[in-house]
Order: C-alpha cells, then sequence, then structure tokens
C-alpha cells in the first residue's frame, strides 16, 4: 500500500461556533478505518458550542498552541500548550479558549465517525 500523505494546506476550514475544524486523517482525506484528527482552531476568548459528547468514541486533545479550559460532565480543568486531555467516550464536553491567543489543537478520536454523529447537549457546559 502506497504511504498517504494529507495536508492541512489542502483542507479548507469548517466553520462552527468558537472554532474553526480541519478534518486532517479521516477514510476521506487519507484513508483511515480506525482513528480520526481533526485540528481545531479558536480564537481568543472563544468557547466551543455547543456542550457535546461522541457515544462511545473517546477523544483526546492535544494541546498544540495556547491554553484554555475543558468542561467534562460538570468538572472543570485548565491546560495549556503540552497538555494532552482526555475527553472520556459517554461524556458531555466543552472547550473553551481563556488567553488572548489563538487556542490551537489536535483533537485524536478513537474512530473514524464523521461530526453528524456527535451528541448535542444544548443549555449544558460552560455558561452563555
Amino acid at each position: 500500500m502506497p504511504v498517504r500523505v494529507a495536508s492541512l494546506a489542502d483542507i479548507p476550514p469548517t466553520k462552527l461556533p468558537g472554532r474553526d475544524l480541519q478534518w486532517l486523517a479521516t477514510p476521506e482525506t487519507i484513508g483511515t478505518e480506525q482513528l480520526g484528527i481533526a485540528i481545531m482552531t479558536c480564537p481568543p476568548y472563544s468557547t466551543v458550542r455547543p456542550c457535546h459528547g461522541h457515544g462511545e468514541v473517546e477523544e483526546v486533545l492535544l494541546i498544540l498552541e495556547g491554553e484554555g479550559e475543558a468542561w467534562v460532565d460538570g468538572e472543570t480543568a485548565p491546560f495549556k500548550a503540552g497538555d494532552a486531555v482526555l475527553l472520556p467516550a459517554r461524556s458531555k464536553h466543552q472547550v473553551r479558549n481563556t488567553g488572548p491567543g489563538v487556542l490551537r489543537t489536535a483533537s485524536v478520536f478513537a474512530t473514524a465517525r464523521p461530526m453528524s454523529t456527535y451528541v448535542l447537549y444544548e443549555g449544558e457546559g460552560f455558561p452563555e
């Protein structure tokens, strides 16, 4: 099988409340079957909306740049560049950028399922 390479330069961002997503590793971009990776870019002081979950799918956020806070099932914790944040399967979760600079993460999913499979939790998570 040939080596497959996907480049962020070739992937237009999907604009969503509080962030832009670039799906770097998917079945369509690079041919993954069992994992997905999205690069998330959040402007200063933004909050990813809405609170959501991924059903039976685990997610790890690798913090590439900036600082923020994660909300997971009612608990919060700060994070900064160089940290990894676990968003467990079956959890309700949300992220916000608490700093004056861009927050950039690599979201690593234990599946290649698309965003359309997210479970949304309006009215939960960080306050408006």
